[in-house]
């Protein structure tokens, strides 16, 4: 099928993955911005903790991580690319930060830190990304880093929730699942998430527990939010030109992708994004025995 629009490309890093440019990702957090930030609370972060931020995008949880470590405690920040870490870097400069953060652009398949170098070890919406053989050398990454009785805390989508309204309740859900058919192993894993529990015990990570989050966006939309909702129908809407769909889905991507239209979904007065993202969080055991 023909290659769409570099619109695609705009929202993607160096690294080639979707909707992981340092643009995209502040205005993505920026519209999710409270609930994000309890699920870092909650997570359980002690002031004087070293901490790392896997896959840190942008950077944009990182200010919050330095609040609840403290002046006493440190952060690192690692991803696979170059201009996020830039972004980080630029930030941490600038920004007037509790505690120091230090960056640097590397995989977290091959973490450069040693064993045992991190309390906690936090990874937002990236498993998304990484095959079932990926996940787990991840995984024993985040294990190696962390020291026995520290935690793993993983946040990602749960599509299976994934809806605008008014319209098919089942439209998102569906548009997901042809896409993982149509040979998107990212949106293949976007339903695997569900099921992340089951990996952090095969990491042997214990005491599991997760925090599921309802995010709802409702008329009035604006700022980051009407930004974030727009860009998303956009992105959605020429990835569905790339799929076959049913002739009355296809008709509706093609409708949600207009939003300059006045007749667009996102000026209905019962217009509402809802989404659920889940942290989970397991605990590396006292006895770390790393043959997991």
């Amino acid at each position: 099928m023909t290659r769409v629009s570099t619109d695609l490309e705009a929202r993607a890093s160096s690294t080639g993955q979707d909707l992981t440019s340092p643009d995209w990702l502040d205005v993505h957090f920026i519209a999710m911005q409270p609930e994000y930030e309890e699920m870092l609370r909650w997570v359980g972060l002690q002031p004087g903790w070293r901490v790392l931020d896997a896959g840190c995008g942008s950077g944009s949880f990182l200010p919050l991580m330095t609040e609840l470590v403290g002046n006493g405690g440190m952060v690192s920040a690692i991803d696979l690319a170059p201009e996020s870490i830039r972004t980080v870097q630029k930030r941490a400069e600038q920004g007037d930060w509790p505690a120091p953060v230090s960056a640097r652009v590397g995989s977290i398949f091959d973490l450069p830190y040693d064993d045992d170098s991190f309390d906690a070890v936090w990874c937002a919406n990236t498993t998304q990304y990484l095959a079932d053989d990926e996940l787990f050398t991840m995984f024993a990454e985040y294990r190696r880093v962390t020291r026995p009785g520290g935690l793993i805390a993983i946040k990602e989508y749960d599509v299976t929730a994934l809806q605008i309204q008014p319209s098919t309740p089942t439209l998102l859900m569906h548009f997901v699942e042809t896409l993982c058919r149509n040979g998107s192993q990212r949106h293949c894993n976007l339903i695997r998430g569900i099921e992340l529990p089951k990996w952090l015990r095969k990491a042997g990570l214990v005491d599991l527990r997760q925090k599921p989050t309802l995010m709802l966006r409702f008329q009035p939309l604006d700022g980051a939010v009407k930004q974030f909702v727009t860009e998303m129908l956009q992105w959605q809407s020429q990835r569905a030109e790339q799929i076959e769909l049913a002739e009355e889905e296809a008709r509706l991507w093609k409708q949600l992708g207009d939003t300059n239209s006045p007749d667009h979904i996102l000026h209905h007065p019962d217009f509402q994004y809802r989404v659920i993202q889940t942290v989970f969080v397991g605990h590396v055991p006292e006895q770390n025995d790393q043959s997991l």
